[in-house]
């Protein structure tokens, strides 16, 4: 792997600690890409596939194997989102909403898939050792943050206000594990992308209000 892309080639040392390039590419670029999609704008997509480049990245050094697989399904849903909202104009388009029963069978169906991941990425080490050198970290919790970041973003691209709920959930959990692995600068980010969802959230749900009250 180049240097430049390392996260031992760092850029700069804030109170002690040593930032990457790739680090810091990929949190400014995630910062921006959230503040740009709670703003309806068309450019969090572009700007998203940049960071999801960054954090591939940076999640494989990590050793958080789920998170470093969810980069590429982002990367896929980047294009389309940019593809969907540009034909869109979403601007023009309504916010939606899930029904009472979609969400408790989405959710049975994102604790499932969080426990047969978790299961998989804890394996990885094991079933190729060649390319998973260490045992992935936190594997359940991380699993269960890919899943429901997967399932965030499809309800993000199709205009569904219970992205953000979803994302107020990653986004805290998120904090925890990166905190937890040292890497602060990331979580600095994931706390501030939590606040910004939060705002997102409350947006979203006014527009989905106004909506119903017009």
């Amino acid at each position: 792997m180049s240097s430049f892309f390392s996260i031992h080639h760092y850029f700069f040392t804030v109170l002690g600690y040593a930032v990457s390039y790739v680090e810091f590419i990929g949190t400014v670029t995630g910062l921006l890409c959230v503040w740009l999609a709670a703003r309806d704008h068309i450019l969090t997509w572009p700007v998203g596939l940049v960071n999801v480049s960054c954090f591939f990245i940076l999640f494989w050094q990590l050793q958080l194997y789920a998170d470093m697989l969810l980069q590429v399904y982002f990367f896929a849903t980047g294009v389309y989102g940019w593809i969907f909202w540009y034909r869109k104009k979403p601007q023009h388009e309504p916010v939606y909403a899930l029904s009472v029963r979609f969400r408790w069978w989405l959710g049975t169906v994102a604790l499932l898939l969080s426990i047969v991941t978790g299961f998989v990425i804890s394996h990885l080490h094991l079933w190729w050792p060649g390319i998973f050198v260490r045992p992935a970290a936190y594997p359940y919790i991380d699993s269960l943050v890919a899943v429901l970041s997967v399932i965030a973003n499809i309800l993000l691209a199709k205009r569904i206000w219970e992205n953000w709920l979803l994302w107020v959930l990653v986004d805290a959990v998120a904090t925890l594990i990166y905190f937890m692995k040292e890497v602060k600068f990331l979580g600095i980010e994931y706390f501030i992308l939590l606040i910004i969802a939060a705002m997102g959230l409350v947006k979203w749900i006014k527009a989905y209000q106004r909506q119903h009250v017009a």
